[in-house]
């Protein structure tokens, strides 16, 4: 297990002020907002959001980590988890054999000439990464023991396309994307890209002819970012170098790319970019545009060439801070972090109209971020703990002051008796759920008074039982997403249900992660598909 290290993954931040520069009498470009602010961006309807996008790239740039792998290992995961669920793809066998795939290959190469340890090298080029997407048109025996990963069958992935609209949907509820971008032109030119981009169509409905389809309401900025800066020579430096390099104090280490925003560049790219600006119509908006036009360079190609790479931004991430613990009314001892409880429901592909239950759900964290991801959501959660240490009350006003659809029920009792589970079950109907996603308390963290099965072989008995007795906790196709705390003494094999008690639930191991808490405690997120 390796033990925690500072992040070296790039993030936009904006330091610098500048003047104001325009074309035909609109400001373009300004330093009155910090990029950083995962704003929503609600984009006029055309018929790209409901037809394919495969004819062009797109790139996604990761959330940035306080420490260096701590949340890394489930970035591809969660996206690949919302993509299936925001297009709607089903299956009752794992290895996703009809999911359509995303495929990642790293859009960034570290070449500063500051030491950097290969680990925070590593972060740093995944950073920023392209996807494409694929789709597995063979039926392949899946190997589904407990240490198995993701089941990729390459040899047999064919190009696969996708809809805007789902991409758009499926970065918006990703805990972990900051954004993601369509790459419209690339070039070692600079003053090749408006050429090709206009070659390209990709920012024609922007143009001032098609005004009308946006009713006047379409405005845009333009922003330019650098990954081509080199770092001071060695370790020791005590000195602050510019923006696109590393300041090293008391040994420690700032994130490379820690400020990308370059000036330089944008007055550069402006210039350049002007027989393209000029075509398009709608206003100049510094501060909340619906569109942002971008420059990267210093991103490599298929072939590890630098380019600049011209896109438009087309979706953020969530504001999961909006759920963090500090801002809600019910805490407990150790709330579940929001990026934990968005990743839990994204692998669980949680979706409009879905049933959920959470049967450990403490103040409620992955029930308020199941409904910030689908609002139709009907979900349901078991807590053991009374009201004196987890109110119930406090729990639904922390939804109704965040205009989130709140639980169909909060049951105070104890998710191992029949009983409890059936009035779950009542809550949304008498049905079975599509979906059981967990934190379950272990004791290792805080005391816990559960008997001498773990949690989650409880949970797997307590579906057992229901489906025996007629009355399916779990449809078939639904997951079972959950954590399981590891020590450096222990396997994940160790702390899993057997597998003949994982078949006798009627489930399948589908994926596993490993997420480093410290040196000594591992957080596997654990994924189970149910097949009977």
């Amino acid at each position: 297990m390796q033990p925690t290290l500072l992040s070296a993954s790039p993030t936009s931040t904006t330091t610098t002020s500048t003047a104001d520069t325009s074309i035909d009498g609109k400001t373009i470009i300004a330093t009155t907002r910090s990029d950083d602010e995962n704003d929503t961006i609600p984009r006029p309807n055309t018929d790209d959001d409901i037809t394919i996008i495969q004819q062009r790239k797109l790139l996604i740039h990761w959330r940035g980590e306080k420490d260096a792998g701590y949340s890394k290992p489930f970035r591809q995961l969660e996206f690949q988890g919302a993509m299936a669920a925001e297009t709607a793809i089903t299956t009752t066998t794992p290895a996703t054999d009809q999911d359509v795939q995303p495929t990642f290959i790293n859009a960034l190469v570290y070449n500063g000439n500051e030491f950097m340890p290969d680990v925070n090298v590593e972060h740093f080029n995944e950073a920023m990464q392209y996807v494409s997407f694929q789709k597995n048109e063979n039926n392949n025996n899946n190997d589904n023991n407990n240490n198995s990963s993701d089941n990729n069958h390459d040899n047999h992935m064919v190009g696969a396309v996708v809809s805007r609209k789902s991409v758009e949907n499926a970065a918006s509820r990703c805990s972990l994307v900051h954004a993601v971008y369509e790459i419209v032109a690339q070039s070692d030119d600079l003053d090749m890209l408006a050429e090709l981009a206009i070659q390209d169509g990709g920012f024609e409905d922007l143009y001032k002819e098609n005004e009308c389809q946006h009713q006047g309401l379409m405005t845009w900025c333009f922003r330019a970012r650098s990954y081509l800066g080199d770092l001071v020579d060695s370790p020791s430096d005590q000195e602050t170098v510019s923006s696109t390099t590393t300041t090293i104090k008391s040994g420690k280490v700032k994130r490379y790319g820690s400020n990308t925003r370059s000036m330089g560049l944008e007055r550069k790219g402006l210039k350049a970019l002007t027989p393209l600006l000029v075509k398009l119509g709608g206003k100049v908006d510094l501060l909340n545009p619906l569109v942002k036009i971008y420059i990267f360079d210093g991103l490599r190609d298929e072939h590890g060439q630098p380019q600049k790479v011209l896109t438009r931004r087309i979706a953020t991430g969530p504001r999961t801070s909006a759920i963090a613990p500090a801002t809600r009314i019910c805490i407990t001892n150790t709330p579940l972090e929001p990026i934990a409880a968005f990743s839990l429901c994204n692998v669980a592909r949680i979706k409009n109209g879905d049933k959920i239950l959470d049967p450990y759900c403490g103040s409620g964290t992955t029930l308020l971020a199941a409904a910030m991801m689908a609002p139709m959501v009907q979900s349901v959660g078991i807590e053991i703990a009374h009201n004196g240490l987890v109110n119930r009350n406090d729990i639904l006003q922390d939804f109704r002051s965040r205009d989130l659809t709140p639980p169909k029920q909060l049951i105070c009792g104890d998710s191992t008796h029949a009983d409890v589970r059936q009035q779950a079950r009542a809550a949304v109907g008498n049905t079975a759920f599509d979906a059981i996603v967990a934190d379950p308390p272990y004791g290792i963290r805080e005391s816990s008074n559960y008997n001498e099965r773990s949690p989650l072989e409880e949970l797997f008995a307590s579906i057992q039982h229901d489906r025996d007795a007629g009355q399916r906790l779990l449809n078939i196709g639904g997951r079972l997403v959950a954590f399981v705390p590891v020590t450096d003494q222990q396997s994940l094999r160790q702390m899993l249900p057997s597998r003949e008690a994982t078949e006798a639930a009627g489930l399948e191991f589908e994926v596993s992660r490993e997420q480093p808490l410290n040196e000594k405690l591992s957080r596997w997120l654990v994924s189970f598909i149910c097949v009977r």
